[in-house]
């Protein structure tokens, strides 16, 4: 629902909706790698499990020497891909689960699809060994009362949740204000029934975590309440290659073989990162989210 296309036309209109290929993907890594530290990739979309090549993508980056390499996904998709996925070097596994009743779950997706799959799929990458987190992005009037479910549900499995304020992005950019639930609010629906300290964050991260008194970790991701653009160094590659400093700013950048323009692609990228997140109408699925 949130990361979907809309009807509404995106500022790149033009912007396909294809995959990124493996030999473009290796081709840019290995001209970024000569140029920055790469510390992890994050595949992303869209759903990235729809890519029929994602393996390949995890093994070149492995190959590259990423030590981390994650997939954020809806959790459906087919038999066999998460041993297909951990055998190419994949380290973790993100999961959005926006609720623990099949209800809700079907109302926040737009589609009838079956919630114990899902669930499935999660405790099966944590059973092979990746390290596993879930996200859950809130909507008011959508989920707030699936809240203190969810963090019952990953906390007994030891597995860290993150609650994500709804982004001011795509299809829902007009509609934010009537389903915004802030971190304070999250933070309050929490406390009703858990105590909880925060626990350092580096400052990096784009959640700040806390620990329950039962030993239940969960994080927040405020990007509007309580931003975290001072410590954003984060890239994002679309389909085409090209690159974006910043989910609030819709222009990118080619990955040139040329040095200095390459240069030149990653000052301009890095000068469209703003102070606080402002938001886009232009749909995460085109440049992940």
């Amino acid at each position: 629902m949130y990361c979907a296309p809309g009807t509404a036309q995106d500022p790149e209109v033009s912007l396909p909706s294809s995959f990124l290929s493996p030999r473009l993907f290796e081709k840019n890594l290995g001209l970024l790698s000569k140029k920055l530290e790469i510390k992890e990739i994050h595949l992303t979309g869209g759903e990235p499990t729809l890519h029929k090549e994602l393996p390949e993508l995890v093994r070149i980056s492995k190959k590259e020497g990423i030590e981390n390499v994650a997939v954020t996904s809806n959790g459906f998709f087919r038999e066999g891909l998460i041993e297909d996925l951990k055998g190419a070097g994949l380290t973790r596994m993100n999961f959005s689960l926006d609720a623990m009743e099949q209800n809700s779950f079907s109302k926040i997706s737009g589609k009838n699809l079956p919630l114990p799959r899902l669930l499935h799929r999660i405790e099966e990458a944590s059973s092979l060994g990746l390290e596993v987190k879930v996200n859950c992005t809130v909507l008011r009037n959508y989920n707030a009362d699936q809240i203190l479910p969810l963090l019952h549900w990953a906390g007994e499995r030891k597995i860290p949740i993150r609650y994500l304020e709804l982004m001011k992005m795509g299809p829902l950019h007009e509609k934010h204000s009537e389903l915004f639930y802030s971190a304070e609010e999250i933070r309050n629906n929490l406390g009703s029934e858990f105590d909880f300290i925060s626990v350092d964050t580096p400052l990096e991260s784009t959640a700040r975590y806390y620990e329950t008194t039962e030993h239940y970790s969960f994080g927040i991701i405020a990007n509007h309440t309580e931003p975290f653009c001072e410590g954003c160094n984060r890239l994002r590659m679309d389909s085409r290659g090209r690159i974006y400093g910043c989910l609030s700013d819709f222009r990118s950048f080619p990955v040139s073989e040329e040095g200095s323009e390459l240069d030149a692609s990653l000052e301009a990228a890095m000068q469209t990162k703003k102070n606080v997140f402002t938001g886009s109408e232009l749909s995460m699925k085109y440049i992940g989210g």
